[in-house]
């Protein structure tokens, strides 16, 4: 069975989408343009508004193709704070 091929876009390629219909162009020619179907084009377009968030707010890096944000800061925060000086003194991990 022949799998249907998947085109993941970084998120900077979906604010350049994002701002090629809101300059004037149909989502249709937008999806040509871009190689992708009609249908994710106006899936970006509803979800335009969390990706400007994440892109203004550099909480992820525009290139990676998807977005993974941190749930607990603060536990990372204090991981980081307890391991930062374990790897410095080079101390095993293991407990």
């Amino acid at each position: 069975m022949a799998g249907r091929k998947l085109t993941i876009f970084p998120l900077i390629r979906k604010i350049e989408l994002i701002e090629a219909v809101e300059s004037g162009k149909k989502q249709k020619i937008v999806a040509e343009e871009f190689q992708i179907p009609a249908n994710s084009v106006s899936t970006i377009m509803k979800r335009k508004d969390n990706y400007r968030e994440q892109f203004y707010s550099g909480q992820v890096d525009v290139n990676k193709q998807r977005a993974r944000l941190a749930n607990h800061d603060n536990v990372e925060a204090e991981l980081l704070r307890w391991l930062l000086p374990l790897l410095k003194n080079f101390v095993g991990k293991n407990g």
